[in-house]
């Protein structure tokens, strides 16, 4: 859901009617696909992706975890806190994942904990849901609460991707044939487009881009992004009557 300017509380009523809305009969035919992508193809690739980029064990933030059907072995294997703006997804979440993972209720853009306090950070299906302002800050809170080294993994739908294409096929046949003002999910902003991008991105924040795949795994669907936090080092500012170093010469001796 698109946030823009709007305050915290119709932020959160935005993303619990969304969740809410999955008991309603349309949101439940919605729900039986979603379902079956996130279990069929979106686990097991953040099952892949995450086994790569953290050590087992590792303490890590799901950043934006809805209903949290994607942790069920993840939840296993790492140390694993949920967080979500929504009270109704977290009840899900609790339904899949038991009493396990620790549950945090709360926002991306000012997550409730300490500096340094984690390995790793992921989400799946977060990131397009934000404008470039809003991603500069979510990426800013990854940054401020991963520990120095520490990694986020990101799955972010590109423009070109399957899902994007079939669910804007989709609202168009319900718009335009069937007349039925229906978002089947919240309003995507900011979709990938290229590498360059990303990496524009996750550089403002202070990260490394290390990998940037898009292929077979989950059907062409999501972008797997994984950066790295990199120490940010100042530059060196000069005093004010600091003359500035001359680039040093050198001479050829001719015989």
């Amino acid at each position: 859901m698109p946030t823009g300017d709007i305050s915290k509380s119709q932020i959160e009523a935005s993303w619990d009617a969304y969740w809410l809305s999955k008991k309603e009969p349309g949101g439940l035919i919605y729900e039986l696909f979603a379902a079956f992508y996130r279990r069929f193809i979106i686990r097991p690739t953040l099952n892949h992706f995450a086994g790569l980029s953290f050590a087992p064990g590792s303490k890590i933030l799901h950043a934006g975890c809805g209903g949290g059907e994607v942790d069920i072995e993840v939840a296993r294997k790492y140390s694993v806190s949920a967080l979500d703006v929504s009270a109704p997804a977290l009840s899900l979440y609790r339904k899949y994942n038991g009493l396990g993972p620790e549950v945090i209720h709360g926002s991306v853009f000012h997550i409730p904990v300490g500096d340094g306090v984690y390995d790793g950070v992921y989400n799946a299906g977060v990131m397009e849901h934000f404008t470039a302002e809003e991603i500069k800050r979510a990426l800013d809170e990854f940054y401020r609460v991963l520990k120095p080294d520490g990694k986020i993994l990101l799955f972010w739908p590109p423009a070109y991707g399957v899902t994007v294409r079939f669910l804007a096929a989709v609202h168009y046949v319900l718009h335009r044939f069937l007349k039925k003002d229906v978002k089947l999910h919240p309003e995507e902003i900011t979709h990938v487009w290229s590498k360059v991008q990303v990496k524009e991105y996750l550089s403002n924040s202070g990260f490394v881009l290390d990998q940037f795949s898009f292929g077979i795994r989950d059907l062409f669907t999501q972008v797997a992004i994984v950066g790295r936090k990199a120490a940010i080092v100042p530059r060196p500012e000069l005093l004010p009557n600091q003359p500035r170093p001359r680039r040093q010469q050198t001479t050829t001796e001719v015989s």
